[in-house]
């Protein structure tokens, strides 16, 4: 799983997943970038050591410093469990107690970049070379209106179609080409139900999930809940109705959604793997928790992109996941020193066939998905370099996700709300839940509704 989950979501059904974290980044076979030059002397405290209690990824992450360290012997490096509090940073940013080099969640990255509380880090990047091979897509939610860098994207996933192969196979249609469009979405649904008497479609609905989902139907949808700067709520409008009316007319007239209004994430996932749900909305490592878990054939498991409202169009799908960022108060050779950490613990793999390698056996050892196909912090090229130095050795049956990958390079991605994200979602619950439980439901009063509590949220 990825290191940032935003509420719930799938953290519950992860606990195998750990020592995939665990083993990301691991390079012992490489050696750590140069970055600054190590002749000059450097002072670097590093924020996110793991706590005591995480004893694997602890060990790792001291075995890293030791290499780094050992690279760079005329820098004095230090280590902290500091990082990311949104009740502390502005006290911590005052007093000069940050790390040098920190992570923070995608929802947080605007709104740092345009108050001016991170560091400008594009010339270590440009020097470093480590920003040729980002993705854009994710490099540009951590840059502002001039094009200056302030993250590095190091975990992400996107949203996107997860569908049961075996089901589209017994419901006559392609496997292999699955909905790309919410019309498509919903003729297949109906198809699969008809042909199976299971649902074809179900949603997450409750603990905030059923926001989340709704957001990024609406931003597939080219509308959003919020502004960039979450000042302003933008929920109401067609984007939202249409999304609710589709799953409407899908639960009503076609009968094609489950039945149960009030799904988790447990709940869902039970229901994917015994063949009960064929479609839904979730990110590409579902596929960890349902496999190694749940019992479902790896070789059932599909993966496609967002639906999108006309036939060839981008797709737009809600991302989340880290940026390593650096304190705004740091020099210029320490920007460049926190580059060249960002790259040694975070991107080795996608530069180096042995450091992806020992990463691959790791994950093989340990029982747990290599590579999982989805949104990559580096770019198309160089992640599809990395998919084929560990194809090997990869159990993840790469192939399946097809569909996804020959879009990726053209998706639209875009961060969660930026404000009160949570208790945005929240509010969204019972309106999913509304929807489903009331065929009458008027879309046009909930909504606005969920607007007018929203704005308060944002002090409107």
């Amino acid at each position: 799983m990825r290191l940032h989950r935003t509420g719930l979501r799938l953290t519950v059904l992860a606990a195998c997943a750990a020592l995939v974290t665990a083993t990301a980044g691991c390079s012992s076979s490489s050696s750590p970038t140069t970055g600054a030059s190590s002749d000059e002397a450097v002072t670097l405290h590093i924020g996110n050591q793991p706590a005591e209690t995480e004893t694997a990824a602890l060990a790792l992450f001291t075995s890293q410093i030791t290499q780094f360290r050992a690279a760079h012997p005329t820098w004095t490096i230090d280590t902290s469990v500091d990082g990311w509090d949104a009740q502390t940073f502005p006290a911590k940013l005052a007093s000069g107690d940050l790390p040098d080099v920190f992570e923070v969640p995608f929802t947080e990255i605007a709104g740092l970049v345009h108050r001016g509380q991170v560091a400008d880090i594009t010339d270590a990047l440009a020097a470093s070379g480590a920003g040729t091979m980002l993705n854009p897509s994710l490099v540009k939610l951590a840059s502002d209106s001039d094009g200056k860098v302030y993250g590095v994207p190091t975990s992400a996933y996107a949203l996107g179609l997860v569908y049961n192969r075996a089901m589209f196979t017994a419901a006559g249609l392609d496997p292999d080409a699955p909905p790309a469009t919410w019309a498509e979405v919903r003729k297949d649904a109906a198809s699969i139900t008809q042909a199976t008497g299971q649902a074809g479609w179900a949603q997450l609905t409750t603990s905030n999930q059923g926001g989340w989902i709704l957001t990024s139907q609406i931003y597939s949808r080219g509308g959003t809940v919020q502004d960039a700067t979450g000042s302003a709520v933008t929920l109401n409008g067609a984007p939202a109705r249409d999304a609710l009316q589709l799953l409407s007319d899908m639960r009503w007239k076609d009968g094609s959604v489950s039945t149960n209004a009030l799904l988790g994430i447990m709940d869902l996932a039970q229901e994917f793997a015994a063949g009960k749900v064929a479609m839904t909305i979730l990110q590409p490592d579902a596929f960890t928790p349902l496999t190694t878990q749940l019992g479902f054939k790896a070789a059932d498991f599909g993966f496609a992109p967002m639906p999108t409202v006309a036939a060839g169009d981008p797709p737009t799908t809600l991302s989340g996941g880290t940026f390593s960022v650096v304190n705004p108060k740091a020099s210029a050779a320490q920007k460049a020193a926190a580059v060249a950490w960002i790259e040694f613990q975070k991107l080795s793999k996608y530069t180096d066939k042995d450091a992806a390698l020992a990463d691959a056996n790791a994950a093989v050892a340990a029982g747990t998905p290599v590579a999982i196909p989805g949104l990559s912090a580096v770019g198309a090229d160089q992640y599809q370099q990395y998919l084929t130095w560990v194809s090997a050795v990869n159990n993840v049956p790469v192939a399946n996700f097809t569909p996804y990958l020959d879009k990726a390079a053209q998706q639209v991605v875009l961060p969660e709300p930026a404000v009160q994200a949570q208790a945005t979602y929240a509010l969204l619950d019972p309106v999913v839940q509304a929807v489903l439980t009331d065929q009458g439901a008027d879309i046009g009063s909930l909504l606005g509704q969920a607007t007018t509590s929203a704005e308060a949220l944002l002090g409107r």
